[in-house]
């Protein structure tokens, strides 16, 4: 392993010291387009005016680099996906340009759509671009996500040591467990989890990720019953030519981490590669005045990449991809462990037909997960494993989907089937004769089976209206390995409607919906245990269902752009985790279906661009999110969902400078909530802030260093109660560079 304070020496100097090199030319005016993370940008538009008046196009070359042909007085910069670039010349030097990201206004999300590019779409969205990314602290994608309106995580911990069934997504404040109401995908292949949806963050390896995008609001028409709060989605950078991109940093926690992206192009045919590893001490999730001797620094090592393979001709294309992960954690004592070994392959494929474009997509992975639990003696000096969970699961899934635009109307029409089959083996121990003893194994899990066909019909009346119509039916048939046990099986129907109309400078949208979530294998089959707390399954549960609104408006003012959203959500039998009983030594709950949670609110999100060097951005939530109904849980009526605030948001700066260097900070702050269905005082999360920065620097073309540091106040807040309060990522320094060719 690289020595921290040597990397940091290298590093650090070279960034304050080190200055753009581009060749001198007295000719004509030469120069370099780079985006705001120091990347540069191949095949930009360049509109030149001369010196006398005469204006000519150029483009940048796959360094980034443009020749003029003639001494400039004024160069204007554009490419897909940024702002459009203007500087005023009066010198003979070479320029350097940077492009910043266009703003949420702007952004063309095809996940929206179901990846239909070209359609408008009425749903909220926010876009982090991959330079976006590297400009923030944030040592996770999660973590990043966190600066978009409402997400998070079931808990507040990061990633990096929250045990990975508790890395479901939470947006618009319909939670009450652990289980993600948000679809995740990768390049259109999903990311939850196919036994209990929670999403490995880590998956895919941040040099390939080209942008993010996060739509809110229920999609259950086009993408079924793990999208009541949304879809977010990583989208990697294609092989469309060679480059290549690699980011190495180190720092605190004893961590180093290693990221790579290739691709090749020609003649059609093309490749890809990535991979990603990470080696850490990790850190201390309790709280220091209730750790004892039994207490360790929880950590997450892994390993993950993927490879592609395709070609591409005359309108069609087929391209195939496997990918591996594999990743070892300790959950924070000497006994309470997990790890994760997985394995995908896909396949897609796509070409005109009838007048439309078809793209069928299939997929099959495996997962091996072991996951250990302990009793923890009082005064933490002693520590017994109680029970240990092997999982192996098989998951099969193919999506067809068509596409075709008739004047002013698009229709999308598709069809989904998904297989998953989990097998769990669950050892118990108990004290015999003093010996900590192993029972049989218990089996559980069953064999799940979705078939699903949906259809949406988008209409542009004129360039200023849009119409949205869209239902998706889906048949599920749950089968438990338990013979005891009864089948279930439920038919749906997911309906949706949205409009989007624009006057002037000002956008409003609206749509209303109505869409169910299947109970995972998870939560039917596994129980779980944190602190003295321990959630049973419930193999009887049924789906819940969502009906919502939405209404919004979006306006740009001078070099501003603002929107706000107001929702409104009933999630009628939500599945919740619902305490039986209660004593000072131990907590039972058990997953049931709770009667309605009633979710309301407003998102604000701003972004101004206020010089040509300096921007900022910001977003707040204000979420009411309550238990409404009284039949099936009375004693949760009017009782705070858990693990939403009532108010988080945040902000941020960037000041970008072609000559010095880039500067970042950003602000993410949270109200106070409950870990805990009965809104216990014991326990209450307390609200909190925590400040990050970056600054980067060019050091040669294609390389920049950069330093990092998240929580630069060193704020200890709180992410859990078990009753045990456990605390959130502290100070982190982490120094690094990052390669780029285009």
């Amino acid at each position: 392993m690289i020595r921290q304070s040597g990397l940091f020496f290298l590093l650090a100097a070279a960034l304050f010291t080190a200055s753009p090199a581009l060749a001198q030319s007295t000719a004509s005016t030469i120069g370099t387009v780079v985006d705001i993370s120091g990347a540069v940008v191949p095949g930009a538009d360049v509109v030149v005016t001369s010196r006398d008046g005469r204006t000519s196009t150029v483009h940048t070359d796959a360094d980034g680099n443009f020749d003029a042909g003639v001494m400039a007085s004024r160069v204007r910069v554009s490419s897909t996906g940024f702002e459009t670039a203007t500087i005023e010349i009066s010198g003979t030097g070479p320029v350097q340009i940077i492009l910043r990201p266009v703003n949420f206004a702007d952004s063309v999300v095809v996940t929206a759509t179901r990846g239909a590019e070209r359609l408008p779409s009425a749903a909220s969205s926010t876009v982090l671009t991959s330079a976006e990314l590297s400009n923030m602290a944030a040592g996770a994608l999660d973590d990043a996500l966190r600066s978009t309106p409402g997400f998070t995580l079931f808990r507040r911990s990061s990633s990096r040591v929250a045990n990975p069934t508790t890395q479901g997504v939470t947006l618009r404040g319909v939670s009450g467990s652990g289980a993600s109401r948000t679809l995740v995908l990768a390049d259109g292949v999903p990311l939850n989890d196919p036994f209990g949806s929670w999403v490995y963050w880590n998956r895919i390896p941040m040099a390939a990720v080209d942008r993010v995008e996060v739509v809110r609001g229920a999609t259950g028409d086009l993408y079924g019953a793990g999208a009541l709060g949304g879809v977010v989605q990583l989208l990697t950078v294609q092989p469309s030519r060679t480059r290549a991109r690699a980011t190495f940093d180190g720092g605190s926690h004893d961590t180093f981490r290693g990221s790579f992206f290739g691709a090749a192009e020609k003649n059609g045919w093309n490749a890809s590669g990535a991979y990603e590893g990470v080696r850490t001490n990790g850190v201390y999730v309790l709280a220091s005045e209730v750790r004892g001797a039994v207490d360790t620094r929880a950590d997450s090592d892994y390993k993950t990449g993927f490879a592609t393979f395709g070609k591409r001709g005359n309108g069609w294309h087929v391209n195939a991809r496997g990918a591996a992960y594999t990743e070892d954690r300790n959950n924070g004592t000497v006994v309470q462990v997990n790890n994760t070994d997985w394995k995908q392959l896909s396949l897609d494929l796509g070409g005109l037909v009838g007048g439309g474009v078809l793209e069928v997509h299939g997929v099959g992975s495996t997962q091996d997960y072991y996951q250990t639990f302990s009793f923890v003696a009082a005064g933490r000096a002693t520590e017994r494993l109680t029970f240990e969970q092997f999982i192996d699961t098989a998951h099969r899934g193919v999506n067809a989907q068509w596409t075709r635009p008739v004047n002013k109307l698009t229709m999308i029409v598709g069809g989904d089937f998904r297989r998953t089959r989990a097998l769990q083996d669950e050892l118990r121990y108990a004290l015999v004769a003093g010996v900590n003893t192993p029972s049989a194994p218990f089996i559980s899990g069953g064999t799940e089976n979705v078939f699903a066909g949906y259809a949406r019909a988008n209409v542009a009346v004129t360039d200023a209206l849009t119409f949205e119509l869209g239902a998706r039916a889906d048949s599920w048939k749950s089968q438990p390995q338990d013979a005891a046990l009864a089948a279930k099986e439920v038919t749906y129907v997911s309906p949706r409607a949205a409009v989007s109309v624009r006057a002037g400078r000002v956008q409003f949208q609206g749509s209303a919906y109505h869409a169910s979530r299947t109970p995972s294998l998870n939560e039917l089959h596994r129980r779980f245990a944190a602190g003295n707390q321990i959630t049973n399954a419930n193999p009887l549960l049924n789906p819940e269902t969502l009906t919502g609104v939405e209404g919004g408006v979006l306006t740009q003012f001078a070099r501003a752009s603002v929107r706000a959203t107001a929702f409104f959500n009933n999630l009628d039998g939500a599945i919740a985790n619902v305490t039986l009983s209660s004593t000072p030594t131990q907590i039972i709950r058990q997953r049931q279906n709770s009667d309605t949670i009633r979710a309301t609110g407003v998102e604000i999100e701003i972004d101004s661009r206020f010089t040509s060097t300096l921007s900022a951005s910001g977003q707040i939530v204000f979420t009411s999110s309550h238990f409404r109904g009284s039949l099936a849980t009375p004693a949760l009526r009017d009782n705070d969902v858990p693990q939403v605030p009532k108010v988080q948001g945040g902000l941020a700066l960037t000041w970008v400078h072609p000559k010095w260097f880039t500067a970042a900070t950003q602000v993410r702050f949270s109200g106070k909530q409950f870990d805990d269905d009965l809104n216990t005082p014991a326990f209450v999360l307390g609200a909190y802030a925590v400040w990050d920065a970056t600054a980067s620097r060019q050091i040669v073309r294609g390389l920049n260093g950069f330093i990092a540091v998240e929580n630069i106040l060193d704020q200890q807040y709180d992410t859990a109660r078990t009753p045990l309060r456990s605390i959130g990522w502290p100070r982190t320094v982490r120094v690094g560079a990052r390669m780029t060719w285009q």
